[in-house]
């Protein structure tokens, strides 16, 4: 009976997911340019791995990628903790509001979400631009998403704003969790604010946080939307992660072997990210048997 039911996710998985990264995993051994056909086509082994690594542009698309990895996630958990406490802050009637709110940007598209801030972030249309000159902090509208420093920064930005939000959701869940008679009982000791939230709240969500951010970091190593959307990875290739390599050597190049050895870098990255991360907070973490 058990086996019965996992079937049809046990399918659904090995089509969708399973089935992909074997075909790109074989893809990456073969020079492939036009065509998908590997089997007629010439098996070059490592060299498209080689060609990868040897990449200057692949260095900057990883540096690029783990800057952001680490911004992103710090802002977005200091935000969304922030965010998740003032819920339960405010009068009961206003938590409903709070909550609503706080899901609106995470539930906007990635893409949407990108190309609404690239009009914020115009040059000459920009809202931002606007509200600098007519401040008078600025003589004329910065370029957002054509100066490289600029440009990296303002996809940071618009990330931030997403994705804290979902942060904010996951956290607001652990702290839903804690037991009202811990504060109540600290509150009773004499526990100031700051105490009942470094003695009481940090530790008991500490498991919480842990998996938020493990989720987050594994999703942002393989960002995608707000790069393309937003500056298409330019300037130049400033602004290019290693998925719109990725993206950029499959459907702009046609080069699916080399395409294929991005995707798969990209893959045991995360992999690997994730196996270390956690071996390293699994002591942290408590499952019910």
């Amino acid at each position: 009976m058990a086996v019965l039911f996992i079937i049809p996710a046990l399918i659904f998985v090995t089509l969708f997911m399973y089935y992909p990264i074997v075909q790109t995993f074989i893809y990456s051994f073969f020079s492939l340019h036009r065509t998908a056909d590997w089997l007629n086509a010439q098996f070059v082994g490592l060299q498209n791995y080689i060609a990868v690594m040897k990449s200057e542009a692949f260095r900057g698309a990883f540096g690029f990628t783990l800057y952001y990895t680490v911004m992103t996630v710090a802002f977005e958990l200091a935000i969304g903790l922030g965010m998740a406490i003032a819920t339960f802050s405010v009068h009961p009637r206003l938590r409903g509001i709070l909550r609503a709110v706080l899901v609106v940007p995470w539930a906007i598209p990635p893409i949407v979400s990108a190309m609404l801030w690239r009009w914020l972030f115009h040059a000459d249309a920009g809202i931002f631009g606007y509200l600098l000159m007519a401040t008078g902090l600025v003589s004329r509208p910065p370029a957002f998403l054509t100066d490289p420093t600029l440009a990296v920064h303002s996809i940071i930005v618009a990330s931030v704003w997403k994705n804290a939000s979902m942060m904010g959701i996951l956290l607001l869940a652990g702290l839903a969790s804690i037991p009202q008679d811990i504060y109540d009982a600290a509150k009773v000791d004499g526990a100031r604010t700051w105490f009942r939230f470094r003695r009481v709240t940090l530790p008991l969500l500490l498991p919480t946080i842990l998996v938020t951010v493990l989720f987050r970091s594994l999703w942002a190593l393989r960002m995608f939307e707000e790069s393309y959307g937003l500056t298409g990875g330019g300037p130049g290739t400033t602004t290019d992660t290693l998925s719109t390599f990725a993206y950029k050597y499959f459907f702009t190049y046609a080069r699916f072997g080399v395409g294929s050895a991005y995707a798969m870098v990209i893959f045991l990255m995360v992999v690997m990210v994730a196996i270390v991360y956690v071996n390293r907070v699994k002591g942290n973490l408590r499952f019910k048997e």
